[in-house]
């Protein structure tokens, strides 16, 4: 079997049944890789969580791969929404740290309700979809960037604005998985998304134009004084 036919869905589901079965497939993948991880993945698994039959699972996806590259689609769609609307023609006002922070905290919070299955997203996504649709994401959330640069009243420091959108995405996605792969110590979610908020600022945005960042913590720490 040909990698392309092992990893595509073998028919699109067009009736509200057939969505909300595969639907029920994807969740119950996702669900397993979080809480048991890829090796308990399997199709008869699968079947047992999502509450169907094993012959219904084969009737949609030809193969695990399938599923998970199924399941890397509906990832990118999520991820695309969010970029999307955070960075719509009608948020141009916002602050730069408040519309950075917007995408950083959802991006964030969008890896952390399945860390497990983008761990594996992570390590697996190259194998089981085509490079070329990939990419055709990565170039999709660029060109949003990209676009959001362009349009934004806020001064932006970058000379090169396709570079700088490319550089600006990457560097967060880069970090945020490798935080998923590595879970390093003392960087919790919060203190993430600080730092690499601050990372893109920096590379973004002249100095005399950052607002500080409020660090609640901080202040609690010191009975409310700034």
């Amino acid at each position: 079997m040909g990698r392309e036919s092992a990893t595509l869905a073998r028919k699109q589901p067009r009736q509200e049944r057939a969505r909300t079965t595969v639907s029920a497939i994807l969740d119950a993948t996702a669900q397993i890789l979080d809480r048991q991880g890829l090796d308990a993945a399997t199709t008869t698994r699968i079947a047992e969580v999502a509450g169907v039959s094993v012959g219904s699972v084969y009737q949609y996806f030809s193969h695990r791969d399938a599923i998970l590259n199924a399941l890397q689609d509906r990832e990118f769609e999520r991820a695309l929404s969010l970029i999307q609307d955070v960075l719509a023609d009608g948020n141009l006002e916002r602050a730069p740290r408040e519309t950075v922070t917007a995408v950083v905290r959802g991006l964030s919070a969008l890896y952390r309700s399945c860390p497990g299955l983008h761990r594996v997203l992570a390590i697996e996504g190259l194998r089981v979809a085509k490079a070329e649709r990939v990419h055709a994401f990565d170039l999709r959330v660029i060109e949003i960037v990209k676009h959001f640069l362009v349009a934004t009243r806020a001064p932006i420091r970058r000379k090169n604005v396709d570079a700088a959108a490319f550089v600006a995405f990457q560097a967060v996605r880069a970090v945020m998985l490798a935080s998923l792969l590595e879970r390093p110590l003392g960087l919790d979610e919060e203190a993430l998304v600080e730092e690499v908020v601050d990372l893109v600022l920096v590379y973004l945005v002249p100095a005399e134009q950052l607002a500080p960042r409020v660090r609640p913590r901080a202040r609690a720490r010191n009975g409310g004084l700034p």
